[in-house]
């Protein structure tokens, strides 16, 4: 897996590609929870590939960290089929997903007024909002 960080305007934009397995997740686990601060950080998931449970337990934990320390400071975009299934399944609380970084980005600087959330993780799945 590669994981291509870009500073948009203040919000750092972390595209991964490739295929998530344990060891690259778990480095991009650590990476993550040592650089980013307070920073606000959108996950681009357009270019990865899905991957099993082994793969995803340590994106989701790193999720979980960063919606404990960071609350609505960071967003998910473009999440294919197979990442959304998982997704529904866990019990991580708050994490919205955005169509792509367009909306997400839109999401941080208008402060959400202008672009709504496809989902938002609730603790018993995602709630689909259909705008």
């Amino acid at each position: 897996m590669d994981a291509r960080v870009e500073n948009k305007d203040g919000i750092l934009v972390v595209s991964l590609s490739g295929q998530m397995d344990f060891e690259s997740a778990d480095s991009l686990k650590s990476n993550c929870l040592k650089t980013f601060g307070e920073q606000k950080v959108i996950f681009n998931l357009r270019d990865l590939s899905f991957v099993g449970s082994s793969g995803i337990t340590p994106f989701l934990e790193l999720l979980s960290a960063l919606s404990k320390t960071h609350g609505p400071a960071f967003k998910i975009c473009s999440v294919g089929i197979e990442f959304m299934r998982l997704f529904e399944s866990t019990s991580v609380d708050g994490i919205e997903i955005y169509r792509d970084v367009v909306d997400a980005h839109r999401a941080f600087v208008s402060n959400g007024t202008e672009a709504q959330a496809i989902g938002r993780l609730k603790p018993f799945g995602l709630k689909l909002t259909i705008d």
